[in-house]
């Protein structure tokens, strides 16, 4: 119980961070989805712009760049540099899967989640990815935590998605990025993001190239991208393994639940893939 009361601590501290501080002292926010790809991009952007980015620590009081799955709010819409990065939500099922369910070398120092997720998902078997998707799908966009469990809960991925996007039509403080198009290019994706949003009209790309290759996949798990542990934090690093899990009970169940998003953010042409 003190462990947990000691997250929900560092949960409203960070918050309060994020709601009252970091509009005035020009941090950057970094929001995503769970399992988005939100710590690679941190870890890029906080190491090029020199800031602190703090993970699993105390928030500092100076310029820093904050990771997390808030919801947009008054307070936090009035930040100044808002990234809003996004990825295929079908990916993001078998990611999060991984994450809550599989132990690996980041939740097993937090093991009150996975066992609550083994606990609330019921899963017989819960190594045996394939076969739960589908009821893990239903579970994902069903499934909301007591308070107790988490007080910011961020929702399921079509409404966290939707809430940004709707915000996105009158903010010019918020810029939307593609894990996909990170993992397909990192240094021209991020200085397009750099250029257009950061307004950095001189971009240091030989620093850059040196922390695309720093946080790279390969060199932070030396492994090729496609080569799977499914117990580290960094899994398999690609796109579209969800082709691997889903039939077309799972994609029914799914596209049930994502209504059309996955054709609004154009990772799809229509409803019928």
């Amino acid at each position: 119980m003190f462990k947990v009361l000691k997250s929900k601590f560092e949960q409203f501290i960070r918050l309060v961070f994020i709601n009252f501080l970091t509009p005035k002292n020009n941090s950057i926010i970094l929001i995503e989805y769970p399992k988005s790809g939100g710590t690679w991009l941190g870890q890029l952007v906080s190491e090029y712009f020199k800031i602190p980015f703090p993970r699993n620590k105390f928030p500092g009081f100076k310029r820093s760049l904050y990771h997390g799955h808030y919801l947009p709010s008054r307070r936090i819409l009035k930040n100044k540099k808002i990234i809003f990065l996004v990825r295929d939500g079908r990916d993001v099922m078998v990611s999060l899967y991984h994450h809550q369910l599989i132990w690996n070398n980041k939740n097993k120092h937090n093991p009150n989640k996975v066992n609550y997720y083994r606990k609330t998902t019921g899963f017989q078997n819960v190594e045996d990815v394939k076969e739960n998707m589908n009821s893990f799908i239903n579970y994902s966009f069903s499934h909301a935590p007591s308070k107790l469990q988490n007080f910011t809960f961020y929702g399921n991925w079509y409404n966290y998605n939707k809430a940004w996007l709707n915000n996105m039509k009158d903010q010019k403080n918020i810029y939307l990025i593609k894990y996909e198009d990170l993992l397909f290019n990192t240094e021209e994706t991020l200085k397009k993001m750099f250029y257009e949003f950061f307004e950095e009209k001189n971009i240091d790309e030989a620093s850059l190239k040196k922390i695309v290759h720093t946080f790279s996949f390969e060199n932070q798990t030396n492994r090729k991208k496609g080569d799977e542990n499914s117990k580290s934090f960094l899994r398999k690093g690609v796109s579209g393994d969800w082709e691997n899990y889903f039939g077309e009970q799972e994609k029914e169940t799914f596209k049930i639940f994502s209504k059309n998003m996955l054709v609004t953010l154009e990772y799809e042409k229509d409803t019928n893939w």
